[in-house]
């Protein structure tokens, strides 16, 4: 990257990104790839244990305590199980029971 003109040694791909979710509505988190979406999601679950993080997480204003979170929110990641037989709320449930 560096032959192309990127001066930094650390790349940011999620600097100055903010968003609001409501409660209680499914919400898909879409864009391009390398986009930084499975980034910013794991690093939100607190499954992101390589690499460098930086900066404050805040939730509704106050910061993330993630015991906190992950009983608040769901997350499937893409090499989860997904069939088209079952409802959005028990993949959520399934990938909950495989992560215990």
């Amino acid at each position: 990257m560096k032959n192309q003109g990127v001066l930094e040694d650390k790349l940011n791909p999620l600097k100055g990104v903010s968003g609001t979710f409501r409660p209680g509505v499914l919400t898909a988190l879409m864009g391009s790839t390398g986009a930084g979406k499975t980034t910013s999601m794991d690093v939100l679950a607190g499954r992101k244990t390589g690499g460098y993080i930086g900066g404050n997480i805040t939730i509704s204003g106050y910061p993330k305590k993630q015991e906190t979170f992950a009983r608040i929110s769901g997350y499937c990641e893409h090499n989860d199980i997904h069939s088209p037989h079952v409802t959005v709320y028990q993949s959520l449930l399934y990938s909950a029971w495989l992560r215990l």
